[in-house]
């Protein structure tokens, strides 16, 4: 009788191992060694949600369970023992319960962080339930996308379905309340919402010379529209923004897009989807259109005319309520600053507007091509920089026209901004700059960098503080390229980065001078 705890012990040790005699698997586990017992009068036993047991535990591959009137407890090794219940039970079932790719439970049912569900976390995935939406599961590359935005709080919502094949082969999606997350092998998963998502999904979805995405939605530079990027073949993006809605820029003509700046180039955002014209494809944009020859497979870019609001005018302001800030730099003497003022634009993501003399494009065509190459907005700022109210109209024709000339030979288009030289204009050369087919732009602020130290008196810091003086919604900032032909110094060059820094602080956000045409 001594050593019967010693044989209890034996056996018990056998059970947990699951050995028998003939080398196979337990047909039963015994209750006290898996903990579903435990479990069950953790929560509360018969007196709990789960009521009484419906019958004893059984095994499962891998772990045991017992049933329950208001629900199930399941355990494995790996797991521990945690209950399902109500209809998330009834769509883990649906799944294969413990034996699908869900597995084994690894919560019990709990209250959804920061929203009116339930959920609970499964080996191989999760279900969400809510009121609204029923219960569904999420699993893999799509779950990982959709709880980093947030899950059941964040924008997407509970979801709406399991996971489902895309109509495109290989590919596997989720809807929820608010969007979807698609997810392929050569993508992974990214999600797709609102405004974006309802083009998306009527041009075909996956199906579609869209794609998959292949980025969540992003905000553009200028803070105002949005935008998602596809696999189609050749590139193909949406863009929206409140005053356009949202449309697909697909293959060379959004390659051409891309190559002016994108939506903060001149053609700013478009207006149309692609569409078939004789002999090729065409998009609108906000200022002009971009033409597709399919028998040349080349492009072609027709631009609008100027908005009448800026006829007569030298724009001081970008007209907006939004908090927005237009930086600009005159080139007309050296190059000393160009490569660390568009090193600091990229490095921030913000876009910027250059104001070439065509002299200055002459000597630095390779600078002019970063400018581009940045996707930065080009003007118009004289051939020569000379007093143009000195000039007549003749010689305010050739200056402007020979900058023109030389700036897209050096691989720019200026049209349609021009700065006067020194800020020198009145109503008549105003005029004259409009008959050329520009606007013109003057500024908010002058940094006063172009002067220099002041004999050591100023800093990067005196930069600074006049550019947030001056801070408001469409607010253009003068700054230069070039140095200070007395002491060398490139003020603005070396305050760029607390402007831009400084500036995001008090809440503003980039746009190129585009942003002004409306």
């Amino acid at each position: 009788m001594r050593r019967f705890p010693a044989v209890l012990a034996l056996i018990a040790l056998l059970v947990l191992t699951g050995w028998t005699a003939g080398g196979g698997p337990l047909p039963v586990l015994v209750p006290a060694l898996n903990g579903i017992d435990t479990h069950y009068e953790q929560l509360g036993g018969a007196a709990s949600f789960l009521g009484t047991p419906l019958g004893p535990e059984y095994p499962l591959a891998g772990g045991a369970a017992r049933d329950y009137q208001g629900g199930s407890i399941y355990w494995s090794a790996a797991t521990g023992a945690w209950e399902v219940h109500g209809g998330i039970r009834t769509e883990y079932i649906g799944r294969g319960g413990p034996g699908g790719f869900l597995g084994f439970p690894r919560t019990d049912e709990t209250t959804t962080p920061g929203a009116a569900g339930r959920y609970n976390d499964f080996t191989g995935g999760s279900v969400y339930w809510s009121p609204a939406t029923g219960a569904h599961e999420v699993h893999g590359g799509i779950r990982a996308e959709y709880l980093a935005r947030g899950g059941p709080a964040g924008f997407l919502g509970f979801p709406l379905r399991d996971e489902s094949p895309t109509q495109a082969p290989t590919g596997r999606y989720s809807d929820f309340t608010g969007g979807s997350v698609y997810w392929s092998p050569a993508t992974g998963a990214h999600e797709v919402h609102g405004a974006i998502r309802t083009r998306y999904v009527g041009l075909g979805g996956t199906a579609s010379i869209l794609g998959f995405p292949v980025t969540d939605e992003i905000a553009a530079p200028d803070g105002v529209g949005r935008y998602n990027h596809f696999s189609g073949t050749n590139g193909s993006s949406v863009y929206w923004s409140p005053a356009t809605g949202a449309h697909e820029v697909i293959g060379g003509i959004r390659a051409h897009w891309a190559s002016l700046g994108w939506e903060h180039g001149r053609l700013g955002y478009p207006l149309t989807g692609e569409y078939s014209i004789t002999g090729g494809r065409r998009s609108d944009f906000q200022h002009g259109a971009i033409l597709w020859n399919s028998a040349s497979s080349t492009s072609q870019v027709v631009y609008a005319g100027l908005p009448s609001a800026l006829m007569g005018a030298d724009l001081e302001r970008i007209p907006t309520t939004h908090r927005v800030v237009a930086l600009t730099f005159d080139a007309g003497a050296n190059n000393a600053a160009v490569r660390s003022i568009l090193n600091t634009l990229a490095a921030n993501g913000v876009p910027a507007t250059f104001f070439l003399t065509g002299a200055w494009a002459n000597l630095f065509r390779s600078d002019v091509a970063a400018i581009v190459g940045g996707g930065h907005t080009v003007g118009n700022h004289s051939m020569t920089h000379p007093y143009f109210t000195a000039l007549t109209d003749a010689q305010i024709a050739a200056e402007v026209g020979g900058a023109q000339s030389a700036i897209l030979g050096a691989g720019a288009d200026p049209r349609p901004f021009f700065r006067f030289p020194y800020g020198d204009r009145n109503a008549r050369t105003i005029a004259d700059v409009n008959a050329a087919g520009y606007a013109a732009i003057r500024w908010t602020v002058d940094t006063l960098g172009w002067e220099g130290t002041v004999g050591g008196t100023r800093g990067p810091d005196f930069v600074v503080q006049r550019v947030l003086a001056a801070a408001q919604p469409g607010e253009i900032v003068l700054m230069h390229l070039g140095s200070n032909p007395d002491d060398g110094s490139t003020l603005d060059a070396a305050a760029l980065p607390a402007v831009i820094a400084q500036l995001r602080a008090a809440g503003y956000g980039f746009v190129t001078l585009d942003a002004a045409l409306g």
